[in-house]
């Protein structure tokens, strides 16, 4: 197989950003999460956004959303975020221990 480059950006392709799906069944909260809002409009909504920079054609600076992060708590009152970067979920603690 050849590996060949092609420039999109000579082509007037131009990036779109792209809409979150939303998941069926547990709404992508883990087991014990709690998220603020849920039920309501926008409750899938990150508490904190993962963006990419990227550059387009004429030099500006581009920021792509690729995941989010959400806060949640365990059933036994511990403070984690749950990390989701396209199809990747991480679990994320605090790094209080001393």
């Amino acid at each position: 197989m050849k590996d060949t480059e092609v420039k999109l950006d000579d082509e007037g392709f131009e990036e779109i950003p792209s809409e979150p799906k939303s998941d069926s069944g547990s709404g992508g909260q883990p087991a014990g999460g709690t998220a603020p809002g849920a039920g309501g409009p926008g409750a899938n909504r990150p508490d904190l956004r993962i963006v990419q920079t990227d550059r387009d054609k004429d030099g500006n600076v581009v920021y792509s959303n690729v995941g989010g992060m959400w806060k949640n708590v365990s059933k036994n009152g511990n403070v984690f975020y749950t990390l989701r970067i396209g199809q990747l979920k991480l679990l994320v603690f605090p790094n209080d221990r001393k």
